[in-house]
């Protein structure tokens, strides 16, 4: 390990305790410039087993991950002005997740500034603490890669119109979280590692319109201009998406819901970053649902177990509408175990298949403990 990335994972630890402690002695503890704060966090602990990493080996089979270890600092500095930092440590590396400013104004408005998701596909928006499976869908991370999503350091504009439909609008670097793209930094056009610094800039947006109490459609579209010009060399281009989404929520019985989400998407990758010289066109979707049903009384001999469920999906790849069996499809499920609102257990069957006629399909089973505090 260098000195700077032990000098890094020693401070998040310090910061991370100094936040622990001060957690526990809020009452002698004033956030300085802040009205009021809270702190929130979460750990994940998961278990991944590889039936395809048998057949190899120089891989691991199976083991456990610490996925998640996060914290999360919220403080609210006037009426109109909040702030939110968030950090993960995980595989002994810290990272800065949020770090952003969020400005109120009149007429149901706002502005953020700093790092945070920009408004694309709706199962990304959703956070890691409430997914229906264990991880994201490939779909969902198709967009990560070409940074159409997540992650990004900008500023939004957003509000509500007539108090129902949701708008927001984003400017960011489109070079992904934590990447430093300020005046005078090198451009970098790597596409096989989707390092992209590009002076080009993001531009995202997003309208959600609730139907009902129980439905909800949305559609978000993003353009990021990537590459370089050196010379006569232009190697400039942009890539696009256009997703549109629907949420659905139903009451079943009065202990039994049941939660699906849809995300479609529709996108142009140019030219410049297509082996083939020509633009090419991608189409990507994702449906995912969840059952949930509340027992009556928690259970004492279960550690609390107040609820069970089970959760499925399946998502599609296409990264190119024009060339045949290049398709991946994912089928997803398994069992989920509620101990209180804060804490579950997940248990999921991954299943794989991809349409080239020389590939073979995986088959994972991954188990996840998710402790939100």
């Amino acid at each position: 390990m260098t000195i700077t990335k032990f000098a890094t994972t020693l401070g998040a630890v310090f910061i991370t305790a100094l936040l622990v402690s001060a957690a526990v002695s809020a009452q002698d503890l004033n956030l300085a410039n802040a009205k009021s704060w809270t702190v929130s966090g979460r750990v994940q602990l998961q278990h991944e087993v590889d039936t395809k990493a048998e057949d190899n080996e120089i891989k691991t089979t199976n083991g456990f991950r610490i996925r998640r270890g996060r914290f999360q600092v919220k403080a609210k500095l006037t009426k109109f002005i909040s702030t939110k930092f968030q950090i993960e440590v995980r595989d002994n590396s810290p990272k800065l997740k949020d770090a952003e400013g969020k400005m109120k104004f009149g007429g149901n408005t706002y502005m953020r500034f700093g790092q945070f998701k920009v408004p694309v596909w709706r199962e990304e928006l959703r956070s890691s603490s409430k997914l229906m499976l264990v991880e994201r869908s490939e779909a969902a991370e198709f967009l990560v890669d070409w940074n159409l999503s997540s992650r990004q350091i900008g500023v939004e504009f957003g509000g509500e119109i007539a108090d129902k439909v949701e708008f927001a609008v984003n400017y960011s670097n489109g070079a992904g979280a934590a990447g430093r793209e300020d005046a005078g930094e090198e451009k970098v056009n790597s596409v096989n590692k989707f390092e992209f610094i590009n002076n080009g800039k993001l531009i995202t947006g997003r309208i959600t319109y609730p139907v009902s109490k129980n439905i909800e459609f949305g559609v978000s579209a993003a353009l990021n201009n990537l590459g370089t010009k050196i010379g006569n060399n232009d190697a400039t281009g942009t890539v696009s998406v256009v997703t549109p989404d629907v949420g659905l929520e139903l009451d079943l019985s009065e202990n039994s819901d049941l939660t699906i989400e849809g995300n479609v998407a529709f996108g142009s990758i140019d030219k410049v970053f297509s082996s083939n010289n020509e633009a090419v066109s991608f189409r990507l979707y994702d449906v995912t649902g969840q059952w949930l049903t509340k027992f009556a009384e928690a259970s004492e001999n279960l550690a609390g177990m107040d609820k069970i469920g089970f959760a499925a999906g399946i998502y599609n790849i296409e990264p190119n509408t024009d060339v045949e069996k290049d398709e991946e499809v994912g089928i997803r499920f398994g069992p989920i175990f509620y101990f209180g609102k804060k804490s579950r257990l997940q248990v999921n069957g991954e299943i794989t298949n991809y349409a080239a006629d020389d590939a073979e399909s995986d088959f994972k089973v991954r188990s996840q403990l998710t402790f939100n505090f």
